[in-house]
């Protein structure tokens, strides 16, 4: 069975409808929420109630499709860095005698 060259071309074009994101010039730089979330490595439903709780890096609503740019998300990242202050020792009171 062979096809001919309409039907070929049909089909390629039908193929190219479903393009993902990272593929396409457009949006080179970002990534989708489930990439998002796993490399950060938290369940699709944290994602979705951190941007509820604003607690999220920025992001874009494409449709029904929520992007991530990843500079954005690498200098939320470093944002979220916390620096631990050790406190001196010191002389506790109490204990056995």
């Amino acid at each position: 069975m062979s096809l001919s060259n309409t039907e070929k071309r049909t089909m390629s074009d039908n193929s190219q409808a479903a393009v993902p994101i990272g593929a396409t010039s457009i949006f080179n730089g970002y990534i989708d929420e489930p990439d998002y979330c796993r490399q950060r490595g938290i369940s699709l439903r944290t994602a979705q109630r951190d941007r509820q709780l604003r607690q999220s890096p920025p992001y874009h609503v494409v449709g029904r499709r929520v992007l991530y740019r990843v500079a954005a998300v690498q200098d939320w990242l470093l944002e979220q860095e916390r620096r631990t202050e050790r406190k001196p020792l010191t002389q506790r009171g109490g204990g056995r005698r």
